[in-house]
């Protein structure tokens, strides 16, 4: 029952400073691990001489990191995703402090304290707050979290590559999508398919969460559904969102039945489109990250029964499922295809979505809780030169 309940919230929720000159009026796009970071409100802002300071929530979140903000003292901390390092910043001030936490475990577990060596970095632009956001520099932490930046000057582009993005990717789950058919007369449905491929063994799909773009002026959205192969999931929980964004849908499904549900290779969920005027049209699934929902498309791996040796729920997410985002062209009927149709769904496969959280954040980043063994730095620092616009 609290599984139950857990899911069905999530799923409810799915369903549902400024005297700094900006150097350009143009906003950059952000990418990590290849996923666009979609900013739900403040979006990145190029200070001075070309120097990128972000939402302190968000990108660093979906590199796997923790973020916390600490209102007393204006303090940013972010934590790495392997807890090794814990970056501390202060608004207005120009100094990063970078702490190795590697050795916290083995020092305190032998009974001796521990001071977490400190490494100081000076910022070309300090923390700042811009629109009622905390903004802080993305290359700066990027890099002390070990991560790749390049930017493309061209494109208006930032890409961020972490060490996981390089990582073994053999063997995790795989969305694609799949239609029914390529071509669509005026009036006609399309029923389009998000099939999954390597499904963890004695696993079954608990949950799917998938965004998909397409074009509203040929196509509309009309239902969406779990599936095992082409037969529906009788009892599963879901909604569907046709105006998630502009040109992008979402449904979000979830069941707890382990009979009906998905234990192998196949279609897990179905949606139906229908052709507004006869004309071509794309879809693709997203891949997108958002600096208030999270990712936009996760899959949720459950066991029947709990073992010491079977862990419960996994999900699936960012660099850990791997998402084909090749389109899928419907050409106007009469047309030659643009695509090789895929492969049929695989009718012995039960769909079921994960849920996505999709709670409104607080206006400022709402987070007090001190890190474990953080280094002890309370005082808030004298502040520096104002960094150059």
């Amino acid at each position: 029952m609290k599984k139950l309940l857990s899911m069905t919230l999530a799923l409810a929720l799915a369903a549902s400073s400024a005297a700094l000159v900006c150097a350009e009026d143009k906003v950059p796009s952000v990418y990590v691990d290849k996923s666009e970071i979609l900013f739900e409100d403040q979006t990145p802002v190029i200070l001075g001489e070309g120097f990128t300071v972000i939402p302190a929530r968000g990108v660093f979140e979906s590199m796997g990191a923790t973020v916390e903000w600490k209102e007393e003292t204006k303090q940013v901390d972010v934590k790495s995703a392997d807890k090794k390092t814990l970056i501390r910043l202060f608004i207005d001030d120009n100094t990063m402090r970078v702490f190795d936490m590697s050795d916290m475990m083995n020092t305190l577990l032998s009974g001796q304290d521990f001071e977490a060596p400190r490494k100081d970095v000076t910022l070309d632009v300090a923390p700042q707050i811009i629109g009622d956001r905390t903004m802080i520099p993305l290359r700066a932490i990027s890099e002390a979290l070990n991560a790749k930046v390049n930017w493309d000057g061209e494109a208006y582009r930032i890409d961020i590559e972490t060490v996981k993005a390089s990582g073994v990717t053999e063997g995790l789950p795989e969305y694609s999508l799949s239609a029914d058919k390529l071509t669509a007369a005026e009036g006609e449905t399309v029923d389009l398919y998000i099939n999954v491929k390597n499904l963890p063994e004695g696993k079954f799909v608990s949950g799917v969460s998938a965004a998909v773009k397409f074009d509203p002026a040929s196509f509309e959205f009309v239902e969406a559904s779990l599936v095992n192969g082409e037969t529906p999931v009788e009892g599963a929980l879901g909604a569907a969102n046709p105006d998630f964004r502009e040109g992008m849908m979402k449904a979000a499904f979830v069941t707890i039945d382990a009979e009906l549900a998905a234990k192998t290779d196949g279609a897990v969920m179905k949606l139906t489109f229908k052709s507004v005027n006869g004309t071509e049209g794309a879809f693709a699934i997203s891949n997108n990250y958002y600096t208030k929902l999270g990712y936009s498309t996760t899959l949720l791996v459950d066991v029947a029964e709990e073992t010491e040796n079977n862990a419960s729920a996994i999900t699936y997410k960012g660099n850990d499922l791997i998402i084909d985002t090749t389109p899928v062209v419907i050409n106007a009927k009469g047309a030659e295809p643009t695509t090789v149709p895929t492969a049929a769904p695989d009718e012995t496969a039960k769909p079921t979505a994960t849920p996505d959280a999709t709670a409104e954040p607080t206006e400022k980043p709402d987070a007090t809780a001190e890190p474990t063994a953080t280094p002890d730095v309370t005082a808030t620092p004298e502040p520096t030169a104002s960094p150059k616009a």
